[in-house]
């Protein structure tokens, strides 16, 4: 069962990758919208993936991104926010997430990026920069 670690702000009652992630039998082992939070419990916590949203209270998700991937180059970080600008992005896939999905996105797209082969059970990093925006 893959091990998920979610980083999102939980003012979002439209999305919860929780409640979705639980529902197809994911281990969800450490869940907070806290970014200084998120990089103190990383290498504790050693999840096979992060979902990790751009808009998070005491830290932005680009520096958890960024301090994650210090802590761990093979970290493989799901970036999912509801606005990402083109530097943003730019910036997300230089620094190393593995997929970033700005909403809204078809949750069939979020299903096949969290349970591709590489994602779950792979030791080693692949990184793969997806760009999912169904008003596209």
């Amino acid at each position: 069962m893959p091990r998920v670690m979610i980083v999102e702000n939980p003012d979002k009652p439209h999305w919860s990758a929780k409640k979705l992630l639980s529902s197809i039998n994911f281990d969800i082992v450490f869940e907070t919208g806290n970014g200084y939070e998120a990089i103190e419990k990383y290498d504790i916590v050693k999840p096979d993936f992060l979902i990790l949203d751009l808009n998070i209270s005491k830290n932005d998700g680009l520096n958890v991104l960024k301090e994650i991937k210090k802590i761990n180059s093979n970290a493989k970080i799901i970036i999912v926010t509801t606005f990402c600008d083109q530097n943003q992005l730019d910036e997300c896939i230089e620094c190393g997430s593995y997929a970033v999905l700005t909403m809204p996105f078809k949750l069939k797209e979020f299903l096949s990026l969290v349970t591709h082969k590489d994602l779950k059970y792979s030791k080693d990093s692949v990184v793969a920069p997806v760009l999912v925006d169904d008003t596209l």
